[in-house]
């Protein structure tokens, strides 16, 4: 058997199936390395705890493979599968275009997954089935099925924190959701590719009128939520921060400035609120930054004002929580809210917001992508 291998690792999630050279096609084997980069934490929103995290897919052989079906298994019992065009959708052929379901000889393709189940009843393992093909048969009939790779879910609680907004309507656009840019935007810095934006959202404010602005839409002071407060989401210290980068015009096809790893997120604040959780503020108004490095802030304090700075097109919140004290050189984590009331769903903040719901009063748990939300005043 030299030349081949198989192993599996259920506390990192990792399916290496493989063969060397031409033993790979007389043993049939898929040289696909399966792994899970990020453990999944129980998120919990609207009654469901969501499990979200990646499947990273390496072909380390010589010959293309389609992958036809994805099921996420807990035990006999199948808790999630994709196919066709619902496969296509989560999935992300890496630096190529195409077929996302193809991953050729030396190619990776990332997987990206929420599996939903009922509060209470999450699994302490994750199993996978991946269903193969020839490359040029991704509609033909299944080659192989690997079974894994098995993952241990993460049974880290999430941190609770409170909002870093006040009032609203406040909309979670490109909020936790499979759709979301953030969710699909992996960084590699320090020879590392990570998803910090994971659990990421851009807080829009919403006026009386459902819309996003009024009036002229190029005028940062025209936008409802610009110039409002950001406040400190837990006790903490601040431990990173940038101010003094001019701000966007609304919509415009050009930056203000160029986009380096040193403007992209404008003016922004990090808390270090401990135990490995960063609370990144981004986007804020130049010369608005109300705290100083090395500042111990209390939950609820001033952190900056709104604003259109860095990589943005227009005045929001961009928000999230990861595990490391730098704007994208960390994994993104899970958080909690103390409570919100959820207002309703919107399709986009560029069409008004009309279909609100009835208020749900929601408390330790996440607004996902595109919520609707009120917070405290």
């Amino acid at each position: 058997m030299a030349g081949s291998w198989i192993r599996r690792d259920i506390a990192g999630g990792a399916l290496v199936v493989g063969a060397v050279g031409p033993v790979a096609a007389q043993l049939g084997m898929v040289s696909l390395d399966v792994r899970v980069p990020k453990r999944p934490i129980p998120v919990p929103s609207d009654g469901q705890a969501h499990l979200v995290y990646e499947l990273r897919a390496t072909n380390i052989g010589r010959t293309g493979y389609a992958v036809q079906r994805i099921e996420v298994t807990s035990g006999d019992r199948v808790l999630a599968s994709w196919d066709g065009s619902a496969l296509r959708s989560i999935a992300l052929r890496m630096g190529e275009t195409g077929d996302p379901r193809i991953i050729g000889p030396g190619r990776q393709n990332l997987f990206y997954l929420i599996v939903s189940v009922p509060v209470g009843a999450v699994p302490d393992t994750l199993g996978h089935r991946i269903h193969t093909a020839h490359a040029d048969s991704a509609e033909g009939p299944t080659r192989t099925v690997l079974g894994g790779p098995a993952v241990a879910v993460d049974r880290t609680a999430p941190i609770q924190i409170r909002s870093p907004l006040k009032g609203g309507p406040w909309a979670a656009i490109n909020g936790p959701g499979n759709l979301s840019g953030h969710r699909r935007t992996v960084i590699p810095l320090e020879g590392e590719g990570r998803i910090a934006q994971r659990f990421a959202t851009d807080w829009i404010k919403l006026g009386p009128d459902g819309r996003a602005w009024q009036g002229d839409s190029t005028v940062n002071a025209n936008w409802y939520g610009y110039g409002d407060s950001l406040v400190a989401v837990g006790a903490g210290t601040v431990v990173a921060l940038k101010d003094g980068i001019i701000e966007n015009v609304p919509f415009s096809p050009t930056m203000a400035v160029p986009i380096t790893l040193e403007t992209v997120a404008g003016n922004y604040v990090i808390i270090d609120l401990g135990r490995g959780n960063y609370a990144f503020y981004a986007h804020i108004i130049p010369g608005t930054v109300a705290v100083k490095l090395g500042d111990r802030v209390r939950p609820g304090q001033l952190v900056g004002l709104l604003g259109n700075s860095g990589n943005s097109t227009a005045p929001h919140l961009h928000f999230h929580i990861g595990d490391r004290p730098t704007p994208l050189g960390s994994e993104g984590i899970p958080f909690v809210l103390d409570q919100y009331v959820k207002l309703g769903v919107m399709e986009n903040f560029l069409s008004p917001w009309t279909n609100r719901g009835a208020e749900q009063v929601k408390r330790g748990e996440t607004p996902f992508e595109n919520h609707v939300t009120q917070f405290r005043p």
